[in-house]
């Protein structure tokens, strides 16, 4: 018997990275997993490594109003109410500020916050009236504290932040909590797609979490009803001293994008 025993869990962005990852440890702790994504074939291809049957393949756009409607329906209709959801899908944009088109903006608010809304907000409801129910939102530390080169990503994960104090409040007796997890970065797919305008990343990146450890990550909150995780040490350092005296932050911060700068002449 697993932790997650019968549990139904919603996950969307399923079909790679720290998604896939979550949904075979879920199903490894006995839960039955729908999983989301754009793209058929690799959900497809999750579903035969994990098991017809434990993971429910979904094809939906968390960007896209109109296919997560059909896919809340056909949850609803199908599946069941989720015991747990977690809001995973999203996307990265690496730029300076003045590099970040309108339609980048754009872009990163419909997938990393009408997304969120769109996965969360259907369920609610019927999780009120069950009287149970775990919302997971997969944030990152720059939601944290933002970053350079990340202004239209960092705005984007604040504003997971301004919803999750919301909503927590406003879920506080009904039974169904509301987590919030700050991954650093993270060995994943994501960071091979994530659009990149200007100044390019240096091809090696020390301290990244590998995908395992954000899962468990992820499963441990879900099991709980702790509020926030922030996953490395830097993280929570960075989050602390900013609280505490946010120029010396700022004055770190751009000590390293100097010496980014000179290390990319």
């Amino acid at each position: 018997m697993g932790r997650f025993q019968d549990k139904l869990v919603l996950i969307t962005g399923a079909s790679a990275g720290i998604g896939k990852v979550t949904a075979q440890e879920f199903v490894r702790e006995g839960a039955r997993v729908i999983g989301t994504g754009r793209n058929r074939e690799r959900l497809d291809a999750v579903r035969d490594e994990i098991g017809a049957g434990k993971f429910v393949p979904i094809v939906a756009d968390v960007a896209d109003a109109g296919s997560m409607a059909s896919m809340v329906t056909r949850i609803v209709g199908e599946v069941g109410l989720p015991d747990i959801v977690i809001a995973n899908a999203g996307i990265g944009h690496d730029a300076h500020f003045v590099d970040t088109s309108e339609e980048a903006w754009r872009e990163l608010f419909e997938t990393n916050v009408f997304g969120v809304v769109r996965t969360v907000r259907p369920f609610v409801p019927g999780m009120i009236e069950r009287g149970s129910g775990r919302v997971l939102l997969i944030s990152s530390v720059v939601g944290k504290r933002g970053i350079p080169h990340y202004a239209a990503y960092s705005a984007s994960k604040f504003a997971l932040d301004g919803l999750a104090d919301v909503l927590r409040v406003e879920l506080v007796g009904t039974g169904v909590t509301l987590g919030t997890i700050y991954p650093s970065s993270t060995v994943s797919e994501f960071q091979d797609r994530t659009q990149r305008v200007g100044l390019e990343r240096k091809p090696k990146r020390p301290k990244r979490h590998p995908t395992i450890k954000v899962a468990r990550a992820i499963l441990s909150m879900a099991g709980s009803r702790r509020p926030e995780m922030l996953l490395s040490f830097e993280g929570n350092f960075m989050a602390v001293v900013d609280k505490i005296s946010p120029r010396l932050v700022d004055w770190i911060l751009s000590r390293v994008l100097q010496r980014r700068k000179t290390e990319l002449v």
